[in-house]
């Protein structure tokens, strides 16, 4: 009597070539999630970008002054709140009150525009280099009193 049944070389070439499939998938699997997280990372990366951009925008909008209060510190002086900023090489550090938040960016330059009055140093201007692409500029016009104080040195 004589069962039906594979040879050894069928069997063989079937776990070859099933051996070939699995490892495409796999393949495929591993260059699909290294990519999903890549893209992950830059998402999170221009979404933190924008929300500096637009939070130091705002505070520059709704402040009365902005001074220089260290070599790459300054304080924004808003109606009921002063909002301090530290730009590290490797991070910009806010802080209001009790509260501090921690933005992750590489600062390769900052230049800082102002004028004094009074022994302190008032902001006109603020760049930001976070890489060669990106680039935070930041201008507060302020009233004239303030002007007028810049221009003769007296306070009125």
């Amino acid at each position: 009597m004589k069962l039906k049944a594979f040879s050894l070389i069928e069997i063989v070439v079937a776990l070859f070539l099933s051996a070939i499939v699995i490892s495409a998938v796999y393949s495929g699997y591993v260059f699909t999630h290294q990519q999903f997280f890549k893209f992950a990372s830059i998402k999170t990366e221009i979404s933190n970008y924008y929300k500096l951009s637009e939070v130091l925008h705002r505070e520059f909008e709704m402040s009365q002054r902005v001074l220089k209060t260290g070599e790459r510190r300054i304080a924004i002086e808003q109606m009921n709140q002063t909002i301090n900023y530290h730009f590290d090489q490797d991070f910009i550090v806010r802080a209001i009150k009790e509260q501090t938040d921690t933005f992750f960016f590489k600062v390769e330059g900052l230049e800082i525009i102002g004028f004094n009055i009074k022994n302190e140093v008032v902001l006109e201007h603020l760049r930001i280099n976070l890489n060669e692409e990106r680039t935070l500029s930041f201008t507060k016009t302020y009233g004239a009193i303030l002007q007028i104080e810049k221009e003769d040195g007296n306070s009125y």
